[in-house]
């Protein structure tokens, strides 16, 4: 079993390792330790119990607002059982998403044909419904109280999903950017897209990078992973590198295996880049291809 590994990044702000797949640095989940106590991502139930041994370390015995930045199993699965664990907690997700939380069938039922059922279980583990009155419906303009003053601003950020929303918050500068921005592991945080189906949009995204840039927070706040102190920069490079993705996959010549073509341009282009061999091993560990692909692809055939 991992160790617990939280971070302290001030201000009341704390990183936690939720060890997705029981691995480190796969999902991050932050806690605000302010009078009203909100938590931004619980993770999918076949890992939460890493999650709870962290919180119990730190000491929370309940929270205020426990806040998805969309409903994606690696980032909501285990809301469910999360709510019952803490039965004061409000569940903050977007309107676009709510009804998924409340009858995760759909949501399930879509994920299952690319896991498998099998898969489903040994990934992510079951979900549990939750009831209306325990949601916090969120959208643009929304704030989440913090106490003292403090709260968390609402972005609706759509583009990986219709259903996403990032979280900013003033007194730290955070930006809690789910995966609007895309994937960017530690420290090198060399940003990646993110491109599932059937929602990209690279437009959209492109729209909310701008956005999220406009506010000139101190820090993103990744869910894969962890804490990127060049904001510009990285948004910058996410653009760049989305719009380069989505123009070889439209010119992609039509041989082969175009699943392992669109993986190996982006590898080697890593190392063209000069980034180290672990790093991209790393990425390549972390990447779905065939959905990274399915949603490009889906975005042309509809543009």
């Amino acid at each position: 079993m991992p160790d617990v590994s939280v971070t302290d990044l001030g201000h009341d702000l704390y990183l936690i390792d939720a060890y997705l797949h029981d691995e480190a640095e796969r999902l991050a989940c932050y806690l605000f330790d302010t009078p009203n106590r909100v938590l931004i991502e619980c993770g999918p139930s076949r890992t939460i119990g890493h999650l709870y041994d962290a919180l119990d370390h730190i000491g929370v015995d309940d929270l205020a607002v426990m806040a998805v930045t969309h409903v994606h199993l690696d980032h909501a699965g285990g809301a469910g059982q999360l709510a019952k664990r803490f039965p004061n907690a409000a569940i903050g997700v977007h309107t676009a998403g709510a009804r998924h939380l409340m009858s995760p069938d759909r949501l399930w039922d879509s994920a299952t044909r690319i896991y498998s059922p099998q898969g489903m279980l040994e990934l992510w583990g079951p979900m549990e419904p939750l009831a209306e009155d325990r949601l916090l419906v969120l959208d643009e303009g929304h704030t989440i109280p913090l106490g003292n003053g403090r709260a968390i601003e609402v972005m609706y950020t759509p583009g990986h999903a219709k259903h996403h929303i990032v979280f900013f918050e003033q007194t730290t500068g955070a930006c809690f950017v789910g995966d609007a921005v895309g994937i960017a592991f530690p420290h090198g945080h060399m940003i990646q897209p993110n491109t599932p189906p059937p929602d990209f949009d690279p437009g959209l995204i492109t729209e909310q990078l701008h956005r999220m840039a406009s506010r000139q927070p101190a820090f993103l706040a990744f869910a894969h992973f962890g804490v990127d102190p060049r904001p510009q920069q990285t948004l910058a490079l996410a653009e760049e590198r989305l719009w380069r993705w989505v123009e070889w996959v439209e010119g992609m010549p039509d041989t082969g295996d175009p699943i392992a073509a669109l993986r190996s341009w982006v590898l080697d282009g890593y190392r063209a880049d000069g980034y180290e061999e672990e790093l991209i091993e790393r990425y390549d560990r972390n990447s779905f291809w065939p959905m990274q692909l399915a949603g490009i692809q889906r975005w042309l055939s509809l543009r």
